[in-house]
């Protein structure tokens, strides 16, 4: 237990901590972090509409809490606990700072983690949420989890930690969905506060909201603060309205049930939440919806975003059984069009959930800086593949990496300054490297994006050694002269040295894009993550773990530019500019090897760095791919214009999602009963444009379509395609119809 006055003296006395970084490459040293940008938030919960339970974070007290509501609201659990090492409210990434706000608990990861960092368990949050985007905040992997050596106040990246005892007696709570407030302050004493009526007109709101969406009707839309929710969401409202408006014009039915209606308050917006069943004449679907709300000039609260989280509750069972009880009844009046009902189209509604699965822990994979732009980005800016016009699609993607990876040997806190020998040893050290190797800046920058797939620890500056964990300074000379006197003469990079590493480098690729264990024997196992004055991290069995997992995905591909050497002391380091493709990432970035001369004349690496950057090494990987991705693209066209349904689904994923369709078998059906109806006769395709996604290729089409009805439509058709180690599936497919039937042109050769 430590005191408020501990908690501010340790966070006026801390300072920034080098990130952590993963292990195929390691560190990037931290820039100095953003001012707070946001004034201290104290959270209130008011009496109306609370959940059963429910976290809420004390940042200035230092202080976790569990509630539960038993009428009255009961505190259960008070924990001391650390957050974020600046305080504040996260504004950016890699800000060292906690969020604050309103969250939600999304899963829990039992394996893989690092126990001195994380204890073991963790429980991920949905930090951004749409608010946090639309005021333009960044960053990703904000989680509650414990540390395996005690807590200290302020001594995360920007997560919430708690001791391991807490952690073991509260996680079982914190189930999927679990509301958690983080705030500077929070008064446990004055919880619950009367409602003011917000939180009631709130709940009536989602309520009404629920009605006229059941009753497609228009009025839904003013709801919603168009330009908001296009800045918050992954989509533009207008297309987002466009497909809502056409559904309702194609089904016979909706139906949606609210089971209970939860709202808090978060700082400058509310959140109000449901479990929800939605079944239409095609689909049903089950899961928590939230919505998020702001006040408009007018003084009018309208969403400016929402999420949908499939879950199985058991409430299309009890619908089906006739023993759903809803919050209110809905209406089901509609005053949708009573144009003739059309055949079945690609524009379906709302997706079904996905399959559940165990959360397995990967390694945190990166996560650019610019791709979480993209999330907030609007349609046709380069964006991430848009994730269909429609908030039930489930998410996917990797694990997101953690806000903190602090694996390996601890740094200390920065030195406030270094004599004046040590200054001047490292520019003439600089110096000579770059006379020997010019780098480009993009390689040798510092960088605050986040690690790649591998747990990296951070980078020391050159003159610095590990004695005890603690970090102390120690001028080159004085290293050099602790080195034993048989240590090798520094290296001379003569041609036949830049011929070795060069050597070196290309087996350590060819190993790689294999996936081959034999990339051990390229590893000084003796001195591995022991040389004075580079990277540290993982051990050398770690390290081999590590490459037996990544290695363990059914493919990957790598991309690697010419190498460029510099001399470090008796070490020669290599810099090689590199893409890593696989299944469900994409990285790029600076990939450096510290290595030794052994007595053989073969070189070994010692140390190991990655620095993700944005290098435009994703421009060679489309010009790599791109020619089997346009002639798959055209067999599918073909397959598809010629009605072959057999040839046209093998271009599916097994888990593929078209428009409210789930799964190849259910798109091959629906496929099969249209065309008993209508034939295609016209698919036309045009202005084909490829872009890379880390879930594999984007592929965006301009689209003429006609059957044998007569039927014709024009639109916009966007193909995420998967790899799956031999062929370019289709994972998913969405549509977006543009302007009024049109009549079809030539066909496209």
């Amino acid at each position: 237990m430590f005191s408020s006055v501990a908690v501010r003296v340790l966070g006026g006395l801390r300072q920034c901590l080098a990130c952590g970084l993963l292990a195929f490459g390691i560190g990037c040293p931290l820039a100095s972090p953003h001012l707070a940008q946001a004034e201290e938030w104290q959270a209130s919960l008011y009496n109306e509409g609370l959940p059963t339970h429910l976290v809420a974070v004390d940042k200035k007290r230092q202080t976790f809490m569990f509630f539960e509501k038993k009428s009255p609201l009961k505190l259960k659990y008070t924990y001391p606990c650390t957050t974020g090492q600046l305080t504040g409210d996260k504004q950016s990434l890699n800000d060292l700072r906690t969020p604050e706000g309103i969250y939600f608990v999304e899963y829990k990861i039992a394996s893989g983690l690092d126990f001195k960092e994380y204890g073991g368990i963790a429980y991920t949050l949905n930090y951004p949420n749409p608010v946090d985007r639309l005021r333009g905040k960044t960053g990703h992997g904000i989680w509650i989890h414990s540390k395996g050596f005690g807590i200290e106040p302020l001594a995360t990246r920007g997560c919430v930690a708690i001791g391991l005892k807490e952690i073991d007696e509260v996680g079982p709570q914190l189930t999927p969905g679990t509301a958690v407030v983080l705030a500077e302050k929070m008064d446990e004493t004055a919880q619950p506060r009367s409602d003011t009526g917000t939180a009631q007109e709130l709940r009536r709101l989602m309520q009404n909201w629920s009605n006229a969406w059941a009753s497609r009707s228009v009025k839904m839309f003013d709801y919603y603060d168009p330009d908001a929710y296009s800045k918050a969401m992954t989509e533009n409202f207008v297309a987002f309205r466009q497909n809502k408006e056409r559904l309702f014009k194609s089904l016979q039915f909706i139906k949606i049930f609210n089971r209970k209606i939860n709202v808090l308050e978060g700082p400058g917006y509310w959140v109000t939440w449901s479990e929800q069943l939605y079944t239409a004449s095609n689909l049903s679907t089950e899961g928590v919806r939230r919505l998020y709300w702001q006040r408009g000039k007018d003084q009018k609260f309208r969403i400016v975003g929402m999420e949908w989280a499939p879950r199985d509750l058991g409430m299309r069972a009890d619908f089906q059984k006739g023993q759903l009880v809803a919050e209110a009844p809905l209406q089901q009046v509609s005053d949708a069009s009573s144009e003739a009902p059309q055949p079945p189209r690609l524009d379906m509604p709302e997706a079904a959930p996905e399959k559940t699965a165990p959360v397995a822990m990967t390694v945190p994979q990166p996560s650019q800086d610019k791709t979480a732009q993209a999330a907030t980005a609007k349609p046709g800016q380069g964006e991430k593949l848009v994730a269909a016009n429609d908030p039930l699609v489930p998410k996917r993607g990797s694990t997101p990496p953690p806000a903190e990876v602090n694996w390996g040997a601890r740094p200390s806190m920065e030195e406030a300054a270094r004599t004046e020998a040590e200054a001047a040893q490292k520019n003439a050290a600089a110096k000579a490297a770059e006379q020997a190797a010019p780098q480009t800046p993009a390689a040798l920058a510092a960088s605050q994006l986040p690690p790649p797939a591998s747990v990296q620890a951070p980078v020391q500056a050159p003159a610095t050694a590990q004695v005890a964990g603690q970090m102390t300074a120690q001028p080159v000379a004085q290293a050099a002269a602790s080195t034993p006197a048989s240590a090798p003469a520094p290296l001379a990079l003569t041609p036949d040295v830049v011929a070795g590493l060069e050597k070196a480098v290309k087996a350590w690729n060819a190993d790689f894009a294999s996936r081959s264990m034999d990339i051990a024997s390229l590893y000084d196992q003796a001195r591995f993550n022991r040389e004075a004055g580079t990277p540290r991290g993982y051990s050398y069995n770690s390290t081999m773990r590590e490459f037996e997992r990544r290695f363990a995905a059914p493919w990957l591909r790598l991309i690697s530019r010419k190498p460029k050497f510099e001399l470090q002391g008796t070490l020669a380091v290599s810099h090689v500019e590199q893409l890593v493709v696989t299944p469900n990432a994409m990285e790029q970035g600076v990939r450096s090897f510290w290595w030794n001369r052994d007595d053989k004349g073969d070189f070994r690496i010692v140390a190991t760095q990655f620095r993700p950057d944005e290098l435009g090494l994703a421009a060679d990987y489309l010009d790599q791919v791109s020619d089997d991705v346009s002639a798959m693209v055209e067999k599918w066209r073909k397959a598809w214009e010629a009605g072959r349904i057999e040839e046209y689904i093998e271009y599916y994923a097994d888990d593929a999602i078209q428009q409210g369709r789930w799964g190849a078998k259910n798109i091959q059906k629906q496929k099969e009963q249209l065309w008993q109806r209508v034939k295609p006769t016209l698919v036309q395709i045009t202005g084909l444009r490829l872009v890379a996604d880390k879930q594999g290729i984007r592929a965006d089409m301009n689209q003429v379509y006609a059957d044998s009805s007569g039927h014709t439509d024009r639109g916009t058709k966007t193909l995420l395609l998967r790899f799956d180690g031999k062929n370019w599936r289709i994972a998913r497919e969405d549509w977006a119809l543009l302007g009024a039937p049109v009549e079809p042109v030539g066909t496209v050769q």
